[in-house]
């Protein structure tokens, strides 16, 4: 009789850990993993796949005109700026009428580093700011025990210059002025999640090839293939990885001056794409529940090139303060939206039992600020998608009421992860997506 294999089985050696993703083996009941020769001791994953929650933050707002629906429940037309989400439709909902209160200061220093705080508004922990423990951290005190990462922050800004403090480029917080330090290197990512070789010509793969031989001998042919092919699609990333380290010693600036760390990616889609994968890499491998991704910092001034939008580096805070740039704004916005999609597609090509692995996830993209030109605080841009599997019921723009808190979708999100909240900052009911 064939036995199960443990969820917290490893493909291991002195140098990696590998660990694995749902195969079918997994989902025999009631029997104990005969290949565990490094069982790390985790919990079982076999009463069912867990629900994971990810933030993707988008900085300085968006053209409204371009976002929301005109047209509200289902059956709604996505806006220019929202078409590269059509296919994903019927896995996501837009949510309008969201607000959080602004208090008087820097309207930048609000937008990011209050998105996710658990702070009612008019409280400044800080002495500056309502950050206190945001919603990612408080979830992640909760279900963060039960993986080998208690949360996975990560970061797309590239540049070096430190011109702006870190209340602009953080979206998640241990507590008042304590920041979950983002990581934006994402050899260091990679390293975090599979380890690292002995030699850096080789691949990270080659140490713990007799674990996958032998693992190999005991699956049926349908696991054998989602094994190759997660194999596969970890070298893919090792590699990309690889490319930009072997072009570091050539490029010490970029053909517009700017100078970026050695492994990370000049053209930014490629760089917002490769995150997104460790991210997902780190949820199919059950390593962690709980992941933030800040596409860019608040109002930081340092031009960036976005391919396939412009020819040239532009300034994405200064554009959102010109009202001749509105429509140039709306394309950084459509570009973002598309690196969404890109996650989006890749959490639905993985299966995961009866579902896909964006089944088992919810995701949400957005902003704290609403437009940016004015500062605002409200008509804030939300999307949710995934978690069909588990109660989220999609395929609409949902109106909430003018005034409505943005906080009762966190306390919706923190009760469809199993986290009971009585209230969360200035909340007044749960948002359920249900």
């Amino acid at each position: 009789m064939i036995k199960s294999v443990n969820r917290r089985t490893l493909l291991k050696s002195a140098f990696a850990s590998i660990a694995l993703p749902w195969l079918e083996i997994m989902g025999l009941p009631g029997e104990k993993s005969s290949f565990a020769p490094h069982d790390d001791g985790g919990g079982s994953s076999n009463s069912g796949s867990p629900k994971r929650l990810a933030f993707m933050y988008i900085p300085n707002g968006v053209i409204g005109k371009h976002w929301f629906p005109t047209e509200g429940g289902v059956g709604f037309e996505l806006p220019q700026t929202l078409k590269p989400l059509e296919p994903h439709l019927e896995h996501l909902s837009v949510i309008s009428g969201l607000n959080r209160t602004y208090l008087a200061g820097e309207p930048h220093s609000q937008a990011a580093s209050c998105w996710l705080t658990s702070s009612p508004p008019n409280e400044r922990l800080d002495g500056r700011t309502a950050i206190n423990r945001t919603l990612d951290q408080v979830i992640a005190n909760e279900v963060g025990n039960e993986t080998v990462l208690r949360s996975l922050e990560l970061s797309c800004n590239r540049f070096l210059d430190s011109k702006e403090p870190k209340i602009f480029d953080a979206i998640s917080w241990y507590g008042p002025g304590v920041e979950a330090r983002s990581d934006n290197q994402p050899e260091r990512v990679f390293r975090k999640l599979f380890g690292k070789p002995a030699d850096l010509n080789q691949s990270v793969l080659d140490s713990v090839t007799p674990d996958a031989l032998d693992l190999r001998k005991r699956l049926g042919v349908a696991d054998r293939q989602k094994l190759e092919e997660y194999l596969t699609s970890i070298r893919m990333i090792e590699q990309r990885i690889e490319r930009r380290r072997a072009q570091a010693e050539f490029r010490k600036e970029d053909l517009h001056g700017f100078q970026f760390p050695e492994s990370i990616p000049t053209n930014r889609g490629e760089f917002i794409q490769l995150m997104g994968d460790l991210m997902v890499m780190a949820f199919r491998t059950d390593q962690t529940r709980i992941a933030s991704l800040m596409i860019g910092p608040e109002r930081w001034e340092t031009p960036q090139l976005y391919e396939g939008v412009f020819e040239k580096p532009v300034n994405h805070h200064v554009m959102t303060h010109d009202l001749t740039s509105e429509e140039d704004v709306a394309r950084i916005d459509r570009f973002h939206v598309q690196q969404f999609a890109y996650v989006l597609d890749k959490l639905r090509n993985i299966q995961e039992g009866e579902h896909t692995l964006l089944d088992q996830c919810s995701l949400v993209l957005g902003s704290g600020l609403g437009n940016g030109a004015q500062h605002s605080y409200e008509q804030l841009p939300i999307i949710v998608a995934g978690g069909g599997a588990t109660g989220s019921a999609h395929g609409r723009h949902i109106e909430c009421a003018k005034g409505t808190p943005l906080a009762n979708l966190w306390l919706g999100l923190a009760e469809w992860m199993g986290v009971r909240l009585p209230r969360f900052a200035d909340s007044t009911e749960p948002l359920r997506l249900s």
